[in-house]
């Protein structure tokens, strides 16, 4: 007797498939853990290892001057707060010397006037202090004024200096004839000599007014009761008009003596800011820590030279000579807001927008499976129902008829898999119910044509 069809095998190849795709999810779930522990052991390793020391040769300028004797305090202050850099600092003659090594590889840092000229390479690391123009003599001179100064013996720095460059600036904008100033080059401890033993009429020095030879130069002339004076250089804010790195600043009343006020008088002068330098290629961790230290320990940088107290973050709402380095970079803008912080509100928005669409996708899927269950539901009612007939049946014909029921009907079960209306879940269900079915045909065909034969 022919039978329909039983396709069998579908359902067991589904069966199959679902074990095989536990066991892939379970592979799956391990390699992922194996890897979570692996990276958390690495990072545990990393986080602990041994970092060795970054030594950075610092370029300060000449012996005993203020950024030399600040960058060799600031080398002790690094040694004891950071476990990472290590400062080497070294005597040089000015800032001109201090760029042609630094571009030369030799240095790795230096501190240079803010008016030096530097190539691309050069990045900013922090303001340290403000150098000033000034102009020292004594009341036999009889130099009142900048224009006093022709005819008169002056001392000025040495030859190629950036303080030599600087006195020019003076005389030329105030028209001082190159041979009307009896002008002698040379160092600066030498010209504090002559000048306090009268041999020189006045000197022109660029220094921060704490700076150490300075001030003992003025105790010097204390003690042996030579009254020297500043001089005024009053057109500063004109110098800066022609020079953009000066500016024009005050030179307080009493600074170098509040007995005898020296000045007697707030007084005018440009001024030229020292900055510290770097190359681009220098470590970035290095240089934020660096400038972390500068800053987060400047107290007892401070309370070791007085003039650290000057050091400050550069002002780049004024535009900057000379681009900040990437590492000093990430110190200063570490209390600057996130680009979550200054978007705080339209991000929320975005927030809200994602999670009313996603509770409506969310809401969607739930739909669309409650109708691939509910579809699953009404085919495995069907089996039933058929399983039902096949009980009552009473001829051959009838078993038959049920059966093509049945491939029929796993034949739209199978095309509903296939364009996702159920589920490989609900699928498998069907099966085993599709199979019981099977079988309840076959062992009612078999009843009837025993009763046949009987």
């Amino acid at each position: 007797m022919q039978e329909g069809p039983e396709p069998t095998p579908i359902t067991v190849r589904r069966a199959n498939t679902g074990s095989s795709v536990s066991r892939s999810r379970w592979t799956l779930f391990l390699i992922a853990l194996i890897a979570i522990a692996a990276v958390a052991i690495g990072g545990y390793f990393y986080i602990n290892r041994d970092v060795p020391l970054i030594h950075l040769k610092v370029g300060a300028g000449p012996f005993r001057s203020d950024s030399y004797e600040l960058m060799k305090e600031a080398a002790d202050v690094v040694e004891r707060q950071s476990d990472v850099v290590r400062l080497d600092v070294v005597a040089t003659r000015d800032s001109s010397q201090n760029i042609s090594l630094l571009n030369d590889g030799e240095l790795d840092l230096v501190t240079i006037r803010s008016d030096t000229p530097v190539i691309s390479n050069i990045r900013l690391v922090a303001d340290l202090f403000p150098d000033y123009f000034q102009i020292i003599t004594n009341p036999r001179s009889q130099i009142f004024g900048v224009s006093d100064l022709v005819g008169k013996k002056v001392a000025i720095p040495p030859f190629g200096t950036d303080e030599f460059r600087s006195f020019w600036i003076i005389a030329d904008h105030y028209d001082l004839p190159i041979t009307g100033v009896k002008w002698i080059a040379m160092p600066f401890q030498e010209a504090t000599s002559d000048l306090l033993a009268h041999e020189i009429d006045a000197l022109f020095t660029v220094r921060s007014l704490r700076d150490r030879l300075l001030l003992d130069l003025f105790a010097d002339a204390k003690l042996k009761q030579i009254p020297i004076r500043l001089i005024e250089i009053d057109q500063a804010e004109a110098i800066a008009l022609k020079w953009p790195f000066l500016f024009s600043a005050s030179i307080p009343k009493g600074t170098y003596g509040g007995n005898q006020a020296t000045p007697i008088r707030p007084q005018i002068t440009p001024a030229v800011t020292r900055v510290l330098v770097t190359r681009r290629d220098i470590d970035p961790v290095a240089i934020a820590e660096l400038t972390r230290v500068l800053f987060e320990h400047r107290l007892d940088l401070t309370i070791r030279f007085a003039l650290a107290s000057a050091v400050r973050q550069p002002d780049d709402s004024k535009g900057l000579n000379v681009p900040l380095h990437e590492g000093a970079a990430q110190f200063y803008d570490r209390n600057e807001p996130h680009f979550i912080q200054e978007n705080a509100e339209p991000l929320a928005l975005m927030v809200a927008l994602i999670a009313l669409i996603s509770s409506g996708v969310f809401a969607l899927r739930s739909s669309f499976v409650n109708r691939q269950k509910n579809r699953v539901d009404t085919y495995n009612y069907a089996l039933l129902d058929i399983a039902e007939k096949a009980r009552n049946a009473t001829t051959t014909d009838n078993i038959r008829q049920l059966k093509a029921e049945m491939v029929a009907l796993l034949d739209t079960t199978v095309r509903a898999l296939d364009t996702d209306e159920v589920t490989e879940e609900g699928f498998q269900s069907f099966s085993l119910l599709w199979d019981s079915v099977r079988k309840v045909l076959n062992e009612r065909l078999a009843e009837i044509e025993q009763a046949k034969t009987n």
